[in-house]
């Protein structure tokens, strides 16, 4: 959802009109030049509404335009996306908000600590060479905005920055896209310790994006035509158990097996239309492994809080491992052997 696409046809010859009406013969725009940019841009609704698109999972964006002296982007939050604190490498920019509400953090010069403000639709923000930011959105609802750089891009460092505003740069890396994400995304705090946040904050932003289905709802949900896929290694499903008309398929072929536009997938599960409720231990690789089922267009992946353990102490049936094929599916489909077909 994150691959670059340039625009086409009318939309790029609007895009071409107003970069060319500004500043003319300059090697540089200025981030004045820059905000009337993005504003005009932003009042032309009928070039980037067709092209938007807001990805639950990853952050996604488009490349409007690009030349020597500047390049413009689009982009679609969801909530909870940010980026990390970063500077633009010496160039100048400006993002406007089209829709939606944005949170920016930012720091215009080093010895200042991070200010937080809220913009929202018809508004912005413009900034020299030495600008430090972040950028989330921190609303349930969807935000579009539109960026632009000059000179255009070429690399970012990533900073944290202390309560006194000390700046202490991590990493610069070379850029193909605008406004670099967060390693795992985070809340923007006052602060700017926007940073990533290890496994128990990769696990809880996983898991803002799933409607997860307890024991009885997950049997409910089964009776009405979902799929329990168990994920679990054999050697836990030989001392656990397993639980009757589950699909066994191992995690390191599962997404293969379940995106419907993979070769090596299941005929009659991969669908994007039919919910997959995915099933471990104790409710926690489960949660990872939706979410990047997600991320490959199957949009109705979730899993079993609690994992097996919760299914069995609910007193759902269970059975001993090899009792009977595992693959036999509750929707009719025809049993696939102990680890799916291969």
């Amino acid at each position: 959802m994150s691959a670059i696409h340039e625009g086409g046809g009318s939309c790029v010859d609007a895009v071409s009109a107003v970069v060319s009406g500004l500043a003319r013969g300059a090697d540089r725009l200025s981030a004045r030049d820059l905000s009337r940019l993005v504003a005009g841009l932003a009042g032309l609704e009928w070039v980037w509404r067709p092209m938007v698109q807001h990805d639950p999972v990853e952050r996604w964006y488009r490349r409007l335009h690009r030349d020597r002296r500047v390049d413009i982007w689009l982009i679609g939050w969801t909530e909870g996306q940010d980026t990390t604190v970063h500077d633009h490498g010496g160039s100048s920019g400006a993002f406007w908000v089209a829709d939606g509400v944005l949170t920016e953090g930012y720091s215009p010069r080093t010895g200042q600590p991070l200010h937080l403000r809220q913009l929202g639709p018809g508004t912005g923000s413009a900034f020299g060479r030495r600008y430090v930011h972040i950028v989330g959105n921190q609303s349930p609802a969807l935000a579009t905005s539109i960026h632009a750089y000059s000179p255009p891009l070429s690399r970012m460092t990533v900073y944290r920055i202390g309560t006194d505003g000390t700046r202490t740069p991590v990493e610069t890396l070379p850029v193909d896209r605008p406004e670099p994400m967060m390693a795992q995304p985070g809340r923007i705090a006052p602060n700017g310790m926007a940073w990533p946040q290890g496994i128990d904050g990769l696990l809880a932003e996983a898991r803002r994006h799933l409607r997860r289905r307890k024991p009885l709802e997950a049997a409910q949900a089964v009776r009405g035509g979902a799929v329990l896929v168990d994920i679990r290694p054999m050697e836990e499903r030989r001392q656990q158990g397993e639980i009757p008309g589950a699909l066994v398929i191992p995690r390191n072929v599962l997404e293969w097996r379940l995106d419907p536009r993979s070769e090596a997938r299941l005929e009659g599960v991969a669908s994007y239309d039919r919910e997959i409720i995915l099933v471990c231990t104790e409710g926690y690789a489960s949660s990872l492994a939706a979410t990047t089922l997600r991320r490959v267009g199957v949009v109705r992946a979730t899993d079993l809080e609690g994992g097996f353990l919760a299914w069995k102490a609910a007193g759902l049936p269970v059975r001993r491992f090899g009792e009977a094929e595992a693959g036999t599916l509750p929707c009719g489909l025809a049993p696939f052997g102990r680890e799916g077909p291969s």
